[in-house]
């Protein structure tokens, strides 16, 4: 089991982490927290029957008549095997009620235990009250060289307290592999997905054990497993996915053999290998998820076929699962409103997605249009007061987000001399040769957020001398040294023309601006 490929298990755990991280690098809503309460249910009820189907396996090894040495000795490893996890399954049940209850002595329960965000951090994580987060390490570490111990195979059992270090999905990730063990699952944690991590941590446990029961039930039935019948069994990664989220499953015959066999999923073929690391004959699922009826809690029920042919005597099964809805996160510095006609950049992603490359955005040609930039990442340039954007994920539509789109801010004169505005006490210095009318947006959020669309020019203007004849300018430069002004001149502006140039690289044809500039400046004297 150590150091080799990742098991399955080890691959869903780390998806869960994943999974984790991506949601608490978003600000998520107590709808998907609530997720976690469901998870963590589930893992519960699993958890259950793990300890009564790890009691029965007890009960059969403990029940062989047989006198034999071996058998003898494997009766007694296997009472150490449950005891040893029974009080490691507690201990991790102590735990969790301590993140179920402020440092006070008050209950956190209800939506007060989906909401809080403080109470796995600060009990795993303090420095100056390691008992709890270092107690929790050391009692996994503690129960895998006990495990080994007793078991004393070759291959012993591969520790619990894995970091990013030990999963492929997190090589890249700089961030993660610089933690160690109790940050890596618990740092930044809110308390209900902690709380689920240690249910997963406990179903961990119970397989380890699974594997040493069975190990030692061979030895106490001392004969090759022999069966009447022949059950396709499914082991996989996750059974809760959300829509267009991969499902990936291995198929095997339970207690297999070397004996030919044929396996099929929903009546297609499926190619038949030996699994490198159990040398069981395997086939492969793999398959995009989709959604369904989601009940309350965003669940849907959904099921496949899977068929083996042994020599002919086929053995069928049908394997259900589940389907979360999933979760689409905009974004931007204002993920609810957008602007017309100007590229709104978005950043994209779903829950349970570990990457974006499968993520896109569609909406009605008539609302506007949307570029894909990469990496989960878009422009949106809506032409209506509405645009309805549609989620899809690998090309299954997943939700459909409504925004808002609102006019560009409408820009105000601003008559520059020099670096300064025009002072209307000092008026324009005397000397000065050239002065600039400016169209300036004096809204900052939009400046901010849309930069690239948020530049104006004026295109054509009229200037009145006083006392002179109009005259119509192509720019908003203004030559004053043309004009022999004046201490105590004045001269006036108006019939301002101005264009806005866009975020469209693509789109060399500006937008005229149908805003009302003009204004009475004065020499100074």
């Amino acid at each position: 089991m150590a150091g080799g490929k990742e098991t399955p298990r080890q691959k869903m755990i780390g998806m869960m982490y994943m999974v984790l991280t991506a949601l608490l690098a978003l600000n998520v809503s107590n709808s998907v927290l609530e997720k976690f309460a469901i998870i963590d249910d589930t893992l519960l009820k699993l958890i259950a029957e793990g300890q009564n189907k790890n009691e029965n396996k007890l009960a059969g090894i403990l029940n062989s008549t047989s006198q034999d040495p071996d058998v003898l000795e494997a009766k007694e490893k296997a009472k150490k095997v449950r005891e040893l996890t029974k009080a490691t399954i507690a201990y991790i049940d102590e735990v969790k009620n301590k993140m179920r209850t402020e440092p006070d002595g008050k209950a956190i329960e209800g939506e007060a235990l989906v909401t809080n965000t403080h109470r796995a951090e600060e009990l795993m994580l303090d420095s100056q009250k390691p008992e709890v987060g270092q107690g929790y390490e050391k009692k996994l570490n503690e129960y895998v060289v006990e495990l080994n111990k007793i078991m004393g195979l070759k291959t012993p059992f591969p520790k619990l307290t894995r970091t990013a270090k030990d999963y492929e999905q997190f090589k890249q990730n700089t961030n993660q592999l610089s933690k160690n063990f109790l940050q890596f699952q618990f740092e930044q944690t809110p308390t209900m997905g902690a709380i689920a991590t240690l249910s997963q941590m406990q179903t961990e446990i119970l397989e380890y054990e699974v594997t040493a029961l069975d190990t030692l039930n061979a030895v106490a039935e001392g004969v090759q497993v022999r069966f009447d019948k022949v059950v396709p069994m499914v082991r996989a990664e996750t059974n809760t996915l959300v829509a267009g989220q991969e499902y990936t499953a291995d198929l095997f015959i339970a207690g297999a053999t070397d004996a030919e066999s044929e396996m099929f999923y929903n009546g297609t073929p499926v190619k038949v290998e030996k699994d490198a690391l159990t040398g069981i004959k395997m086939g492969k699922i793999k398959f995009r998820t989709s959604g369904g009826s989601y009940d309350k809690n965003g669940i849907a029920e959904a099921s496949y076929k899977v068929k083996i042919n042994i020599k002919g005597k086929p053995y069928e099964e049908t394997i259900r699962y589940k389907v979360a809805r999933p979760v689409a996160k905009f974004e931007s510095e204002s993920a609810s409103t957008l602007y017309l006609d100007c590229g709104n950049e978005m950043s994209v992603s779903v829950q349970g997605l570990t990457e974006s490359s499968g993520i896109s955005l569609t909406a009605p040609a008539d609302q506007g249009k949307i570029i894909a930039q990469g990496s989960g990442k878009f422009v949106l340039i809506p032409t209506r007061p509405q645009m309805d954007v549609r989620v899809l994920v690998n090309g299954t539509q997943i939700e459909v987000k409504p925004f808002k789109a609102k006019a560009v801010p409408m820009p105000v004169a601003k008559l520059m001399v020099g670096n300064n505005e025009y002072n209307v006490k000092s008026g324009i210095p005397p000397g000065t040769s050239i002065v600039r009318f400016v169209p300036d947006i004096s809204d900052e959020t939009f400046k901010r957020q849309n930069a690239k669309d948020a530049s104006y020019r004026v295109t054509q203007m009229t200037l009145q001398i006083t006392g002179k004849t109009p005259v119509t300018l192509t720019s908003g430069t203004i030559e004053l040294s043309r004009y022999g002004l004046r201490a105590g001149d004045s001269f006036s502006i108006y019939n301002v023309q101005v264009v806005r140039s866009t975020w469209d690289p693509n789109d060399n044809d500006a937008k005229p601006v149908n805003a009302k500039l003009e204004g009475v400046y004065v020499m100074g004297r």
